[in-house]
């Protein structure tokens, strides 16, 4: 479990954590693909299918051997903002003392699974998902209001994945005043 710290007062009220967050859609790149959906790594190829009577024999395929990768990345995706005011106008230091809070994330497939993401119509076909914390950022919006961001590197491990589609899960974001 990650755990991030930031030092301004709390209240609610100014807090947005997103729901239903949507990440874009992975491209064939982001898997080593081509625009026509050959393997960048491998020449195109033909799995060789043989039959008798009615039973159909192919090789099996893996992820693997058609995709030169199975990890995507997503860099500093934004999953909370905090905003409130700052009293004190002569420094602009001012927001990074005070009370301080704690951040901790993590990730549930639909059906409960730990660290992973579950398509939508069978949730046996998983993405493993890794959260990395980035370092809380608190920024001056203008003189009087400070916004502090949580952000997050998601990794995501296609290799378990049976089913193309859309996948879901739970980011639980827990913030403790301290």
């Amino acid at each position: 479990m990650a755990t991030s710290h930031a030092s301004p007062a709390f209240s609610a009220d100014n807090l947005k954590i997103y729901k239903n967050r949507k990440l874009d859609k992975v491209t064939l790149s982001e898997i080593g693909l081509s625009k026509s959906g050959v393997s960048a790594s491998l020449s195109p190829f033909e799995a060789d299918v043989t039959w008798n009577s009615s039973d159909v024999d192919t090789p099996e395929l893996f992820l693997e051997q058609i995709y030169t990768t199975t990890r995507i990345s997503r860099k500093n995706v934004l999953l909370w903002y905090y905003q409130f005011d700052d009293s004190d106008d002569d420094d602009d230091d001012s927001f990074s003392r005070g009370r301080a809070f704690d951040v901790e994330y993590r990730i549930l497939s639909r059906s409960g699974v730990e660290n992973a993401l579950s398509h939508k119509n069978d949730s046996s076909s998983i993405i493993k998902a890794y959260l990395t914390e980035k370092p809380i950022e608190c920024e001056r919006k203008n003189k009087k209001k400070i916004r502090c961001l949580g952000r997050v590197d998601l990794d995501l491990d296609i290799s378990r994945a049976k089913k193309s589609g859309k996948y879901f899960g739970t980011i639980e974001v827990t913030i403790i005043t301290i």
